[in-house]
């Protein structure tokens, strides 16, 4: 009988030994999965109690958020022009709800920071609109007037910290705004802060989940939190327009940074030519790649917001049939959902587009060669706006002293960037002129006015090439994941991709609320 429970016992412990293994293995190349961590909310509700202590909010928030709930910009601004509400009750309708749905216990952590002077900008903007209509000038005298925005935390703000999502960085202060920065607080617009990205804009670990960083935790998607991907490394800029935290916000794009959370996150991304909106001043990924753009509820919206930036607005007045004789190209791919597929399709059809429905495109992706020029960027970055770590290889010492909140998915990106020997930017241009060789003979070739894909699947090659993408709501998906439909066009054709894009928008209506 003890022989027998002997060798019950061996067996029990063989199998038990077993399962420990293979947990382990598992453990070890299957990538982890989202948690519930916000590193920073404590500071910022206290940041917004602040700011709100003088104010009757719960009184202004039964009386006026359903101004401001799914507005686009023309009616927040309608809302002003006719006394209904002011920037500053915006502002602060803004700050209450990052409070209480964003920094709550299991809220979205979308938020990285807020600014400390929110209701001070947006009063401003009140006295500046008395004293301009008492003069008889047109008001607002920008779209962006008034607005508050929201920024990517790779962004500089020479007043708010600007991480990168690390914790290295958590407090730094660069020495000057970014330029987009500038420009929108001379356009009037309000900083309402920063938004969390995925660290580096996805650049720190293979195995981190999309949304974390170690300076504020985990974004999560308000459609689905731990079960739907926030995606991208623009995804708290997203997360944080689709749940109404601010009107507008804005992101940076090096491979569907953008495109891949609008999708995510049912709301519009544009991500405009390379070099139509500056990119001085952001925290580089691939210096020669990375390009922002504004993240919206609606097209109108992501158009004002670029034009405010660029100087060059679309009027999309009356463009709801700009598909209508349209010439689209349907990029398709064999991971694509069939249903998807065939909705997007029709869609576009019942549009009136004429749609060629095409094989996926070869991917040409500069995401693979990050590594050969990414410590020079950094290091260059570093010096030129003040960090308090100047190389990657005292970032990479900094992480490892507190490996569980710093890194806690490991940075084997940053070793292997650090292990590049000599930077190197001919592969990365090299991809480049491929890409654009690749596209420029598919829209001649078809006569093209547009592609267009699912979600973020052909964003690759065109954010390589550095051509214009516009990502619009298309709908869920059985599972209830919110699905995008992104169109791509020839360089310098934003007008012309906005107006398609609108038209998709009105015909459509695929934007849904979390």
């Amino acid at each position: 009988m003890s022989r027998k429970r002997k060798i019950i016992g061996g067996i029990l412990l063989l199998l038990f030994l077993c399962i420990a293994g293979v947990f382990i293995y598992l453990k070890a190349v299957i990538p982890p999965g989202e948690e519930w961590l916000a590193y920073n909310s404590g500071k910022i509700t206290a940041d917004i109690d602040r700011q709100l202590e003088d104010l009757d909010i719960d009184t202004l928030i039964s009386e006026k958020e359903s101004l401001v709930l799914e507005k686009n910009i023309d009616e927040l601004q309608q809302a002003v022009g006719q006394g209904k509400l002011t920037y500053e009750e915006l502002a602060a309708i803004c700050l209450y709800r990052i409070k209480t749905l964003d920094q709550s216990r299991h809220g979205y952590n979308s938020v990285t920071e807020v600014a400390a002077d929110v209701l001070e900008q947006a009063r401003a903007c009140d006295t500046a609109r008395s004293a301009l209509l008492q003069s008889g000038i047109q008001f607002p005298p920008s779209p962006l007037f008034g607005i508050p925005v929201l920024l990517k935390d790779n962004i500089n703000t020479a007043d708010i910290p600007t991480s990168a999502g690390a914790e290295a960085f958590s407090t730094f202060l660069p020495r000057e705004d970014a330029a987009l920065v500038r420009t929108l607080r001379e356009q009037g617009a309000v900083i309402l802060g920063k938004n969390n990205l995925s660290e580096f804009a996805n650049y720190l670990s293979s195995v981190m989940p999309s949304g974390y960083s170690g300076k504020a935790g985990q974004t999560v998607n308000p459609f689905g939190p731990l079960k739907i991907s926030p995606s991208g490394s623009s995804s708290g800029s997203a997360v944080s327009v689709t749940a109404n935290l601010a009107p507008v916000s804005f992101g940076t794009e090096t491979a569907g940074s953008i495109s891949g959370p609008a999708a995510a996150n049912s709301v519009v991304g544009f991500k405009p030519s390379r070099g139509s909106i500056s990119a001085e001043g952001i925290m580089p990924l691939i210096q020669a790649v990375d390009t922002p753009g504004p993240i919206a509820k609606c097209v109108s919206d992501a158009s004002l917001a670029y034009g405010a930036l660029s100087g060059s607005y679309a009027d999309l007045s009356g463009q709801e049939d700009a598909l209508n004789g349209a010439v689209i190209g349907l990029l398709t791919y064999d991971y694509n959902q069939e249903d998807m597929i065939t909705q997007l399709k029709t869609a576009l059809e019942h549009a009136g587009a004429q749609v060629k429905e095409l094989p996926g495109i070869q991917d040409v992706s500069v995401q693979n060669i990050i590594y050969l020029t990414f410590r020079r960027d950094f290091e260059a970055y570093a010096l030129k706006y003040g960090l308090p770590i100047t190389t990657l290889k005292e970032l990479i010492a900094y992480n490892q002293e507190d490996s569980r909140r710093r890194i806690r998915y490991g940075q084997d990106l940053l070793e292997a960037a650090d292990g590049v020997e000599q930077c190197d930017d001919g592969p990365i241009k090299g991809s480049i002129q491929e890409a654009q060789g690749i596209l420029d003979t598919l829209f001649s070739e078809h006569g093209l006015d547009a592609v267009v894909f699912l979600n973020s699947t052909a964003s690759a090659i065109v954010s390589a090439a550095g051509y214009p993408q516009l990502t619009v709501p298309l709908g869920m998906d059985k599972k209830g994941v919110p699905q995008g439909a992104t169109f791509a066009a020839e360089y310098g054709r934003e007008r012309k991709l906005l107006e398609l894009g609108y038209s998709f928008e009105q015909n459509v209506q695929g934007r849904f609320r979390p």
